[in-house]
């Protein structure tokens, strides 16, 4: 999908590289950035003022700082999607293990988002959402049954379905 120009809600921002990203190419836009931990924001916050890029950041649980009228024209989200037994977790030390991991199956921030997202998206709004590298196709299912259209997974640099997203109806 295209960038939107209206507002963009990047969800866990961390550093706000996505976020930020995501201002440099549609400067018009109004970017929006969440993060549960306080400490990201200060760093994401002292990167956006580094390159001169205007986003707003808010504290809070995935759409939590928001009232839920649908406001923004496209939410994306790097959650957690670590299965939380996963052997890998022990070698990744430099993020807290709540940045990596999300439940027994890794989708236990993915359902919440996708859940909660569409009451936060205008007609046609689109949620783009990173996951595993076997999840492209749960994550179709769950974006599908919470009536998203357009449901569609796109494949990294190496060929690996890495990203899933669909399109908030007009008409629910």
């Amino acid at each position: 999908p295209e960038l939107p120009s209206g507002p963009i809600l990047d969800l866990g921002t961390g550093s706000g590289a996505i976020a930020l990203a995501l201002k440099h190419a549609r400067p018009d836009a109004t970017v929006h950035a969440v993060d549960t931990s306080t400490d990201a924001l200060v760093v994401a916050q002292a990167n956006a003022t580094r390159l001169g890029l205007a986003v707003q950041f808010h504290t809070g649980s995935w759409l939590s700082p928001f009232d839920g009228r649908p406001q923004f024209d496209a939410i994306v989200s790097n959650p957690p999607y670590i299965a939380s037994a996963d052997a890998h977790l022990a070698a990744l030390t430099h993020e807290p293990l709540s940045a990596l991991a999300s439940g027994h199956d890794g989708l236990d921030d993915l359902r919440l988002i996708i859940g909660q997202a569409g009451q936060h998206l205008q007609p046609d709004g689109w949620l783009l959402l990173e996951h595993g590298y076997d999840q492209a196709q749960a994550v179709q299912d769950l974006l599908g049954n919470a009536g998203f259209t357009q449901v569609q997974s796109h494949a990294d640099l190496a060929g690996i379905l890495r990203c899933s997203g669909g399109r908030w109806p007009r008409v629910k």
